[in-house]
């Protein structure tokens, strides 16, 4: 297909972290290292610099209304910056606050000098253009979830989806759940207590069953969550 070999064309150019820009990081950037729990931006803030991770894990806090806060994803090297999106949108606010999981090396640098970078040059662009794009396809496709389900009812959906990609891709009607919490948490747009909770009511509703510390869903617990999301669709 035409399209496809067009993409294969900038196949290399959808990411960007420290390696992309490594010599302009070496010139312009402060290197810093920063310990476990320690805050890189706080949401509100205004975007002043931009930080790409050379090692180590961080992750995004996003707070509501209701006081919750929801673990909505991680940076590291390979996706690691921090600060672009804001600087891209040209929005005055960091969107979250982005806290070092581990120990962080990090390169800490003007935002002004990175968006005047990107603005002169056209493969950066289309780097960006993917990173803006993918995020937008990701946060499109859950937008029917988060609009018509809550809940224990966003943890069903997720896990029948994960239910159909697994038993089709191992052709098998029992699978083991290997996604985190976390992961859902991210998925679903709930906090990882609510995830714990709904977690729960499944395996009580046998919906879902705990095995040696590991979750499995049958093909018929399937069908019973999936019957359980139609009824909350039709309320």
């Amino acid at each position: 297909m035409k399209l496809k070999r067009v993409w294969d064309r900038y196949a290399d150019e959808t990411k960007f972290n420290f390696s992309i820009i490594s010599e302009f990081l070496d010139d312009y950037g402060k290197e810093m290292v920063l310990k476990p729990d320690t805050v890189i931006v706080s949401r509100g803030d205004f975007p002043t610099h931009v930080y790409f991770i050379k090692e180590g894990v961080a992750t995004g806090l996003r707070d509501y209304e209701d006081g919750k806060d929801y673990n909505y994803f991680q940076v590291d090297q390979t996706n690691g910056n921090i600060g672009l999106l804001e600087v891209i949108s040209r929005r005055e606010q960091y969107i979250a606050t982005i806290t070092c999981l581990t120990e962080v090396t990090l390169i800490k640098v003007d935002s002004a000098m990175v968006y005047q970078l990107i603005m002169s040059d056209i493969s950066l662009l289309r780097r960006c253009s993917v990173l803006l794009a993918e995020d937008l396809y990701s946060r499109s496709g859950n937008d029917g979830l988060f609009y018509h389900y809550q809940g224990i009812d966003r943890v069903r959906y997720y896990l029948t989806r994960y239910y159909e990609n697994k038993a089709m891709k191992q052709a098998t009607d029992s699978i083991y759940i290997s996604d985190y919490y976390k992961d859902i948490a991210s998925q679903t747009g709930i906090s990882l207590r609510t995830v714990g909770r709904s977690i729960q009511k499944l395996k009580a509703l046998d919906e879902i069953t705990g095995l040696n510390r590991k979750l499995m869903m049958t093909k018929q617990q399937y069908i019973k969550m999936k019957k359980h999301i139609w009824v909350s669709e039709d309320k």
